[in-house]
């Protein structure tokens, strides 16, 4: 016995899916949640942290120009960051990526032309405010090298510069703690790291700084 064919009228139709009720309880819905969250934001008090900054707009130091000096024209005073800077006696090797394999070139020598940057850059965090001399509480690391004018000035060729940044990775405990992410280095020109040949085995991770 064959099934019945249903028969459609032409008269029926289905319930609407969104009924004045449901407008009316999404309504209900909306306005309860504006009035429920200004109500929880006028419970709770400023953040400290906004007031801080607040107030640090007010004592900002300018210059002659009335600008904003830096860090307060981009983080504000309350800027919190120490950066250590590897003394040059303090890792064998070093010294000879500043001044060559005798000693014989001096930083003044290297700070003319196009890499007296590396020479700026590491003095002017010798002096920075956010400079710190204890390892254990620094966020970033300076790692001074000036081995653009070192190689320009026949202090070391490109072989000796390899193995002495290597012999110097070597003997940094927190280069290998961090994987060297939190290390700053300085290659000016455009050969850029690959002043450093095995760079990217040994500071693909790092902080490189290439002004030119």
């Amino acid at each position: 016995m064959s099934p019945k064919p249903r028969i459609f009228s032409a008269h029926s139709h289905t319930a609407p899916l969104c009924t004045r009720t449901h407008q009316i309880a999404a309504l209900i819905l909306v306005t309860a949640t504006f009035f429920f969250t200004r109500l929880f934001d006028q419970s709770f008090p400023p953040s400290p942290c906004y007031l801080d900054r607040h107030v640090n707009l007010h004592v900002a130091k300018t210059n002659d120009a009335g600008h904003l000096l830096w860090p307060d024209r981009g983080y504000g005073s309350h800027l919190s960051l120490k950066i250590y800077v590897y003394d040059e006696n303090e890792i064998d090797g070093l010294k000879d990526l500043l001044y060559g394999r005798d000693g014989s070139i001096s930083s003044n020598a290297c700070l003319k032309g196009q890499w007296g940057s590396q020479v700026k850059i590491h003095r002017l965090l010798l002096e920075s405010r956010f400079r710190t001399r204890k390892k254990e509480e620094a966020d970033l690391f300076f790692v001074p090298a000036y081995v653009k004018c070192v190689r320009m000035l026949g202090g070391l060729n490109d072989k000796e510069i390899n193995q002495t940044y290597v012999k110097v990775l070597s003997q940094m405990p927190y280069f290998r703690r961090s994987g060297g992410r939190d290390h700053i280095f300085v290659f000016p020109s455009g050969a850029g790291a690959h002043l450093f040949r095995s760079w990217a085995t040994y500071i693909n991770r790092s902080i490189i700084l290439t002004p030119e």
